[in-house]
């Protein structure tokens, strides 16, 4: 479980949440799918992208 992380706008409890991104290849019909990570708070919709390492 990654340590919590307080949103810097609200000072709230941040959640980390995994989403699937998908990206269309330019040329070409195809789809490429990745999961990126973010930490969101609920409650003021600020976001970041996650470390890798977390």
């Amino acid at each position: 479980m990654p340590t919590p992380k307080e949103c810097p706008m609200c000072s709230e409890s941040m959640r980390l949440e995994t989403r699937e991104q998908v990206d269309r290849v330019p040329g070409s019909s195809k789809t490429r799918t990745r999961l990126t990570r973010e930490w969101v708070c609920p409650e003021c919709d600020y976001f970041e992208e996650a470390d890798e390492e977390a």
